[in-house]
């Protein structure tokens, strides 16, 4: 398991609001691979963490599926680890705010 969370491109969806949505894309990776993110660094509660929803392109990008990685959150750290699909991850966080 590689971890790839040095090349991770993390959007707020909205800001300033009790309320917290991140996306997360990472680059081309393959099953099994990790992503660690500390929660407060987006405003997320440890606390108040919903939700995880991924999608993955197939690896030559023609096709997007559901990526259903596993998740944990410890000390108010979560990660997740890739599904079962070669490609490009987006994941969807939602949470309440710190």
């Amino acid at each position: 398991m590689a971890a790839f969370s040095t090349s991770l491109i993390v959007t707020e969806l909205q800001p300033n609001s009790g309320y917290k949505e991140i996306t997360v894309t990472t680059p081309l990776v393959t099953t099994g691979t990790t992503v660690e993110l500390t929660l407060k660094d987006y405003g997320i509660s440890a606390a108040g963490f919903l939700t995880v929803q991924g999608t993955s392109t197939s690896s030559d990008y023609g096709v997007i599926v559901t990526d259903a990685p596993t998740t944990a959150v410890s000390s108010g750290v979560l990660t997740i680890t890739s599904g079962t699909q070669t490609g490009v991850k987006t994941y969807r966080i939602t949470g309440e705010s710190n």
